[in-house]
């Protein structure tokens, strides 16, 4: 045998009572097992990760939010449990109505208060109630009456607004009626604070993101973002769930300023950067309004990777050697916009150019090695490094049966697109790209 133990240390352990027979056991003795169990299980939460494991949906009417059932973890360690769904008005409770530990003193209430216009961070948070009676044991020698205690405590969820700051610009680009919600959630993501990591690394601040940036009294580690929403006064606007919204992110494995390069969070972020495009797309889309949409009104900034269903340009195109065949480009030519799909031209502008056609496995591996990259700029004039998004359809999709709809691809120039050493990805030249009739007015192929 070639171990040996050198130490050992019981500070901060956990205390469980020692059930023996004919032990007396105190109310203090039961506490302290529970309590002791807690913080075991917090423990495990958070090692396993903060973040929504399934449900806690927010939807809204005009007046209300609507948060769905669900489960999550917060950054404590502590399960946040939505046993049903919950529809609230929008007031504001001006004390906390709930105790947040198990053992705590009995709630004062609180009363509600109107919310003021503005930007809110959604939360959920765990708390406890007291719920029901019981009675309480005479002492041998009392004539009094023992009284009772409550029965139960009841462990539920509570649901907290914090107030945003109000936005001007990001990352240069100012914030307009359309593009507030997109200008938003890349706040909440650290866009402006991860241009500053490529410069020094070493002492970045792992706290990067928007919501790191509000105060600790407000947004508490009890706390799970849930999502963004905006109160004109009147009803909600723009609520969107993925500018807050996180899967659930394992720990950081390092304290110092390489935590926001070898992170989870990062690659987090970057899957909700891309579902909160995906789910502005999609409403735009369902609202008739995609044809005639333009990223720099309602996107002040793009993901490096995003997808947008799109019919072709003038409602043709013609087949090139990298086209899927002269049959599929004819019979898809046939097909007219319509108000769900996106032209191209009009949406991109000058912020992009055509690239001819990528094979699936392209568009998935670029979308992929995309959640760590900066975001786009959507104005051209703005943007002084030239054009970095190419917009390419996907050969599988031209393919298909002409009743499913077409759509794009567009890409930020990856690093494994650069050239290094005179390799190149390969795209349409610039024969095939005028060929195909495609390429943005006044941009470069």
């Amino acid at each position: 045998m070639s171990s040996q133990t050198i130490g050992s240390d019981f500070t901060g352990g956990a205390l469980l009572p020692n059930y023996v027979n004919g032990r007396l056991l105190a109310a203090e003795d039961l506490a302290t097992g529970q309590a002791s169990l807690l913080t075991r299980d917090a423990r495990i939460g958070r090692a396993a990760g903060a973040g929504v494991v399934q449900g806690l949906w927010v939807t809204s009417g005009a007046t209300t939010l609507t948060v769905a059932a669900g489960t999550g973890v917060n950054p404590s360690g502590q399960p946040v449990v939505a046993a049903r769904t919950i529809t609230l008005p929008l007031a504001l409770s001006a004390t906390t109505t709930a105790g947040t530990a198990v053992f705590s003193r009995c709630s004062t209430g609180g009363t509600d208060s109107g919310v003021a216009a503005g930007a809110y961070l959604l939360t959920a948070r765990p708390v406890q109630q007291r719920q029901g009676q019981v009675a309480l044991a005479a002492s041998p020698d009392s004539t009094l009456s023992p009284g009772c205690a409550a029965r139960w405590t009841a462990e539920g969820v509570e649901i907290r607004a914090i107030a945003l700051p109000a936005l001007t610009t990001v990352l240069g680009v100012a914030a307009t009626e359309g593009n507030l919600r997109n200008l938003t959630a890349h706040w909440c993501y650290g866009a402006e604070q991860l241009v500053d990591l490529p410069i020094f690394p070493f002492t970045f601040d792992r706290a990067y993101s928007g919501l790191d940036r509000l105060d600790p009294a407000d947004l508490t580690d009890l706390d799970l973002p849930l999502a963004v929403f905006r109160w004109d006064g009147q009803r909600v606007v723009d609520l969107d769930n993925w500018s807050a919204r996180r899967r659930i992110t394992t720990p950081d494995p390092v304290t110092s300023g390489w935590s926001a390069t070898v992170a989870d969070r990062r690659d987090a972020d970057g899957q909700a950067r891309f579902l909160q495009f995906q789910e502005q797309i999609d409403l735009i889309s369902a609202g008739g309004l995609a044809r005639y949409t333009t990223a720099t009104e309602n996107f002040g900034l793009l993901p490096p990777v995003g997808f947008l269903p799109a019919a072709f340009q003038n409602g043709s195109l013609t087949a090139s050697q990298d086209a899927a065949s002269a049959a599929t480009a004819a019979r898809k030519s046939a097909a007219a916009f319509t108000g769900s799909l996106f032209d191209p031209w009009t949406f991109f502008g000058g912020a992009a150019s055509y690239g001819g056609v990528v094979d699936w496995s392209v568009a998935d591996f670029a979308l992929r090695q995309s959640w760590q990259l900066p975001p786009e700029l959507t104005s051209f004039n703005s943007d002084e490094r030239g054009i970095h998004l190419t917009y390419y359809w996907v050969r599988e999709n031209l393919e298909a049966s002409e009743t499913i709809p077409t759509y794009v691809v567009f890409m930020t120039n990856l690093p494994w697109q650069q050239s290094y050493g005179g390799g190149t990805v390969t795209k349409a030249s610039d024969t095939e790209a005028s060929e195909a009739g495609d390429t943005p007015k006044g941009t470069a192929t």
